[in-house]
């Protein structure tokens, strides 16, 4: 069998918004096939390249004629945890004070795979850790993340192969409310007081497929404080060799590292202009700084 990377979770560019839609129809700029690059989205990389059949299918849909298929894959044995699937990172993180997600999800058979969709941060260690996330579970059985080392709790409401669920997420400052079906089945503390860096929908292939469709996002915390994220830059970008980061005015670079897409820090530097990255392989990176007045920021680059 094929060997397989987890995911990590490449940094992606994604306008800063109050809300967004994201039904994967060709008016949002989305074609059938593959998901990965995408309007920003990446899959899992297995070891001869990233996996093909994560996609946007019109098998299914709960609004419009598409959506994402997260499939089956064949080629791969089963995983101890979800792995396959696909990732999308904001490019400006969101306030955990007033956010909320909803979503529809669909599986087609139990018995067979768990299929996890996770809100994520970023903490003081450079680690993920969820925020809130919600599954599928092979049984029948819907449960909830409550606490950063994915312990669960089982929802009253169940699900039935082939039927769409209705999932709502509300994240707060004091509290995590979940909703399936418009039915509040829990509210939990906030666990992390992290920023949302992004989300992913991952299965443990098990067997059967899960489509995902009809995402709404609200960060109500964007209504009264704009992030002027696009005022960080990095240039020029792809790049052979040198690489470096346009600042606002009178702001200064405290750090920035750089890390491959399977999570390795390949270089760090207090540089901001002309960095040498000549030394680097060929490919996809992330770069993730911070400034001296506490901002931070995420760019991803190609090197060429």
């Amino acid at each position: 069998m094929k060997t397989i990377y987890t995911l990590f979770l490449a940094f992606t560019s994604a306008a800063a918004f109050a809300q967004q839609t994201i039904s994967f129809e060709t008016s949002e700029g989305y074609q059938p096939g593959t998901l990965n690059q995408q309007n920003g989205w990446e899959v899992t990389e297995g070891s001869g390249g990233f996996l093909l059949n994560q996609v946007v299918s019109n098998e299914k849909a709960s609004a419009g004629s598409f959506s994402f298929k997260n499939a089956f894959e064949p080629s791969f044995n089963d995983q101890f945890l979800p792995i396959f699937g696909a990732s999308k990172i904001f490019d400006v993180p969101q306030g955990f004070a007033n956010f909320t997600i909803t979503y529809d999800v669909l599986a087609t058979e139990q018995q067979g795979s768990d299929f996890e969709f996770t809100l994520f941060a970023i903490d003081g260690n450079e680690e993920y850790v969820p925020v809130a996330g919600v599954g599928i579970e092979n049984r029948g059985y819907i449960y909830l993340i409550k606490d950063v080392n994915y312990g669960i709790l089982y929802a009253e409401a169940e699900w039935t192969p082939n039927q769409w669920v209705a999932i709502k997420i509300e994240v707060t400052a004091d509290a995590i409310k979940y909703y399936v079906n418009n039915v509040l089945e829990k509210t939990i503390d906030n666990y992390t007081d992290l920023e949302i860096a992004g989300f992913t929908m991952l299965h443990n292939n098990y067997g059967g497929n899960a489509y995902y469709d009809n995402f709404v996002i609200t960060s109500g915390s964007l209504g009264t404080t704009p992030v002027k994220n696009p005022s960080f830059a990095v240039y020029p970008n792809p790049v052979q060799a040198t690489v470096s980061i346009a600042l606002p005015s009178n702001v200064v670079l405290a750090e920035a590292a750089f890390y491959t897409i399977t999570g390795q820090k390949v270089l760090q530097t207090n540089r901001s202009e002309n960095i040498d990255i000549s030394a680097l392989a060929a490919g996809t990176y992330f770069l993730k700084g911070s400034t001296t007045d506490g901002t931070s920021f995420a760019k991803k680059i190609i090197k060429r």
